[in-house]
């Protein structure tokens, strides 16, 4: 089925790209994460056992079929890396940020963004999201239709109403149905990054490398603030307590904290972002800090 697209939203995405090697001499994947090729070689290194997200034709059914399970070839070009993008979905991401802007809308371009770079180096990437309806995980692709189709599918589970299960599960459950090295990264916001025990980033690191980046809430202490748990807009007077204030800026940072005692132990990196315009410098801080040039 032939995907729509949204070639204005596709321009947008580029150009915020753009920023990037106007700010970087660099790829994203440059050095570790080089992949090696962006095409098919002919010959093939070996057999290995079929994983959920392989592509069907890479299927070897004469091997298969004597050893009794089914069997994909290697290739000696094989890509090193597949990325998985893991988002937070649900009615919280419709809130806004400190800066204003739409949570929904910065996940959006920041999966967009980060995808079309890694995309553009040769690089296949899934997208895995929980909505109402349940979990699912795309095929892991390149090209602007499957990345059109995976901004559409993350638009549809944030809008679609409460997700079936914690985030903490879907990140879990993500972990547990690959059994192989790929790039993951984490789209969440202080409610999902509060969910993170060490337990689950053991899990999440076995085979990963792991990238988060968090969406900044805003606080019911601003002007004009949206209570989307009580569906109507903030008492103004709250605007006034000094204090509440500081105790409502002082939580997300407590758990900014607690979550990188357990992340950075396990080179997990994460970075906060409140503005569309943040998510280059973002990219940038989280890659060369894995790099160890910060």
């Amino acid at each position: 089925m032939s995907i729509h697209l949204d070639y204005d939203y596709l321009d947008r995405v580029q150009r915020a790209a753009s920023l990037y090697t106007k700010r970087k001499t660099s790829d994203l994947l440059e050095g570790d994460y080089q992949s090696s090729r962006h095409g098919r070689s002919l010959d093939f290194d070996d057999l290995r056992e079929y994983h959920f997200g392989d592509d069907v034709k890479d299927i070897d059914w004469k091997s298969s079929s004597r050893v009794g399970k089914t069997l994909v070839r290697r290739y000696y070009a094989d890509r090193k890396h597949d990325v998985i993008f893991v988002g937070d979905t649900g009615r919280k991401m419709t809130g806004d940020t400190p800066s204003g802007e739409s949570k929904e809308q910065i996940a959006l371009m920041a999966f967009a963004v980060t995808a079309y770079l890694m995309g553009r180096q040769g690089v296949n990437c899934a997208l895995s999201v929980c909505g109402s309806s349940g979990s699912r995980i795309s095929r892991f692709l390149s090209g602007p239709e499957h990345l059109m189709a995976q901004i559409n599918a993350y638009k549809n589970a944030i809008e679609e109403g409460e997700p079936s299960q914690r985030f903490y599960d879907t990140l879990l459950n993500t972990a547990s149905t690959f059994a192989r090295h790929m790039i993951m990264v984490v789209i969440t916001d202080s409610e999902g990054l509060s969910q993170i025990d060490e337990r689950l980033v053991r899990r999440l690191t076995y085979y990963n490398d792991v990238y988060i980046l968090k969406i900044k809430d805003a606080y019911l202490t601003m002007d004009n603030a949206y209570d989307l748990d009580s569906g109507r807009f903030a008492d103004s007077f709250l605007s006034l307590f000094r204090d509440l204030h500081a105790q409502e800026r002082r939580i997300p940072q407590e758990i900014e904290q607690k979550a990188e005692k357990i992340l950075t132990p396990n080179r997990v990196f994460c970075r906060s972002i409140s503005k569309e315009a943040e998510i280059i410098d973002a990219l940038v801080y989280l890659f060369e800090r894995r790099k160890g040039l910060l």
